[in-house]
């Protein structure tokens, strides 16, 4: 069976906004993601991108534009020598209640199903809570990033029901810890 890392999408990998990521020419992706996607993926680890995507249904942006913007994530990684293995999107409104929509497992139990995925050897990396919950109901580790837009004081986090398995300032920094390497940031 395959080890993977799941990663979150915007706030993860690119900056996130409160008005939502519409554009190709509004995402941008964070300096250490290419490096930090190479790292997992010379580690032998299948990437997976898991990200609720509700602008679709809301009518911010279509889905061919949220595929240019993928276009632009994949480029960025195989030009460091990293490798993104899929991409699983809901498109989805909150109230419409689906399967798909994290904090539900959904995308990574298909992804863990398609690509052959041990998910207890696997890790889910993301800047929210209900990234943390998707990758505890999958049976995943979880990493906390604090690169997104929300709350990240302990006193918030440690609000949470579910916490994470770890905590990083950002993708890099979780992925030398995936990798074994040193970081400055440390384990809860």
């Amino acid at each position: 069976m395959n080890r993977a890392v799941f990663l979150d999408r915007d706030g993860t990998l690119n900056y996130d906004s409160k008005d939502y990521v519409k554009s190709v020419e509004e995402f941008k992706i964070f300096k250490n993601t290419p490096a930090a996607i190479r790292k997992l993926t010379d580690a032998g680890f299948l990437i997976i991108v898991i990200t609720n995507q509700s602008g679709i249904s809301r009518g911010y942006f279509s889905e061919e534009e949220l595929e240019r913007m993928h276009q632009k994530l994949r480029q960025k990684v195989d030009e460091a020598g990293g490798r993104i293995d899929a991409i699983y999107y809901c498109p989805h409104h909150p109230d419409d209640n689906c399967n798909c929509r994290k904090p539900g497992p959904e995308n990574i139990n298909k992804a863990a199903k398609r690509f052959d995925i041990n998910l207890a050897n696997s890790y889910f990396i993301g800047d929210s809570k209900k990234d943390i919950v998707a990758g505890k109901k999958a049976g995943c580790k979880t990493v906390l990033v604090k690169t997104g837009i929300k709350d990240y004081s302990e006193k918030a986090i440690q609000n949470w029901e579910i916490q994470p398995d770890s905590i990083f300032s950002d993708i890099l920094g979780a992925a030398k810890m995936i990798t074994g390497q040193h970081s400055e940031d440390g384990d809860l």
